[in-house]
This record gives structure tokens, sequence and C-alpha cells, in this order.
């Protein structure tokens, strides 16, 4: 079975383009120089399901003028997520996305390394922390107002200048 591609549908959905053809190649090689998932190492010694996850979701870069970022390593992790029979902590949805595909999250490489390194699924919802930052997540891109948008672009911008 094929993973979904949450972020080609959020894509979709909300700017109304696909991702680059180039992106294939591109999740191909940043998977097989970072094979397990940044959270939990699955993948390392269980056949999970990995997915690639950008730190600065592609279709907000595409929108605000980095199209680039869908392509650069610089804004990649890898992490994994349940799919069928391939079982995995489903750290893409909790730690990359704060439980809602729709948006992201911008400390992905913090929490995933250290703040909720080695935590399964269970611990991290149980997680006031976690809870914290999920009331506090990224909007997505089609409710950002044009100052949310204006900060989101400088900040993606200072993370990774071109």
């Amino acid at each position: 079975m094929t993973a979904i591609d949450h972020g080609a549908l959020e894509a979709i959905r909300t700017i109304k383009q696909a991702r680059s053809p180039r992106w294939p190649s591109v999740e191909r090689a940043h998977l097989a120089k970072n094979p397990h998932c940044a959270c939990c190492e699955s993948g390392k010694y269980v056949d999970a399901g990995q997915q690639v996850h950008h730190k600065f979701p592609f279709h907000y870069c595409i929108a605000l003028g980095r199209p680039d970022l869908e392509l650069d390593e610089r804004n990649l992790i890898t992490l994994c997520e349940d799919e069928a029979g391939r079982p995995g902590q489903n750290h893409h949805l909790l730690i990359g996305h704060l439980d809602n595909f729709k948006s992201s999250n911008l400390t992905v490489v913090v929490d995933a390394t250290h703040t909720f390194h080695g935590m399964n699924a269970a611990m991290i919802r149980a997680s006031s922390v976690w809870k914290a930052k999920v009331d506090k997540r990224l909007k997505s891109l089609d409710l950002m107002s044009a100052e949310d948008k204006k900060e989101f672009t400088a900040l993606m911008n200072k993370t990774f200048p071109k």
C-alpha cells in the first residue's frame, strides 16, 4: 500500500498546485541518506513507514515566493507515520504537524531530536508541553492574514537564505 501524501493533498486544497516533478527523486535521495525517524529512530530495527517532512511546508513556500524550498535538503526531516503493515509512532502527524496535517511545527527538528525524542505516541499526547504547542500551532495557509504571511516569509528567508 502506498502512503498518503498529506502535503500534496494540502497543496492541492490551498494553492491548487501539485508537487514538483523532481520531488520523487529528492524524496528517495533524502531517505537514502536519512532512513530513520529523527524522533524514534524507527526504520533502524523495524520496517516503519518513513515520511519526508518539510520543516516549512512546501505549499507555504511556493505560495510565499520560495518554491526552491520544496526540494532543498535543509528543509527536510525524516519522521515515521503509521502505514498499513508498517507500524510507526506517527511522529509525522504528532511532531511534524502537531496533530493536524493542515498545520506544521516550525520547531520540528528540536522537538524530534530533543523535546520528544524517544517518546511514543501515547507519551507525546499526554505531554503538557505538546498540548501547549498544539494550542499555538501554525495557522493553515488559507487562514493566515497578510501580516501572518509576511512574518512567516521573513522567518523562512532568515532560516534558509537563498
